[in-house]
């Protein structure tokens, strides 16, 4: 009884120790953003450091989004129409092509919106230290790019 009992107690400790180290370390993969439960968006990095936004940037980027979202609204509301789009006929079993081919037709107006959400870009940028910049506050320009990519703009969009 005692020799089953500490077999059972041995491959329950291999399991755990097993299922223990299959699980990440802690931090974000090297070079990488956080998966699920990482540190999330642009804001998410800097909003408990020293070089978070004061409430006066918060204000100006919020005013920067405005009239970002005012002055593209048609654009803005045919681009979440195509991801409404594409995203029933996700739910609605549709083949990736189907999927696609519904995505393309939204591209044209995201390439055009591209310079503007530069431009946010750029003015965004000129509200902030160096260091914020550095810390990862800059914000995303409202109706990011297509495709479901979270966390910001592509990394070559500022070059």
């Amino acid at each position: 009884m005692r020799y089953r009992m500490l077999t059972i107690a041995a491959a329950m400790l291999a399991a755990a120790g097993a299922s223990a180290s299959a699980q990440r370390s802690g931090g974000p993969p090297p070079g990488g953003r956080g998966g699920r439960g990482g540190p999330g968006g642009p804001g998410g990095r800097c909003a408990t450091t020293a070089d978070s936004l004061t409430d006066t940037q918060k204000g100006q980027v919020r005013q920067l989004g405005m009239a970002f979202t005012a002055a593209h609204a048609a654009q803005l509301d045919t681009l979440r129409a195509v991801m409404v789009a594409s995203r029933a006929a996700r739910q609605a079993g549709q083949s990736q092509d189907q999927i696609r081919a519904i995505m393309e037709a939204g591209r044209p107006i995201d390439e055009a919106l591209a310079p503007a959400r530069k431009q946010f870009l750029v003015d965004a940028q000129k509200l902030m230290t160096p260091e914020q910049i550095a810390a990862g506050c800059l914000p995303p320009a409202p109706g990011g790019p297509m495709g479901g990519r979270r966390g910001g703009p592509p990394p070559n969009m500022l070059q």
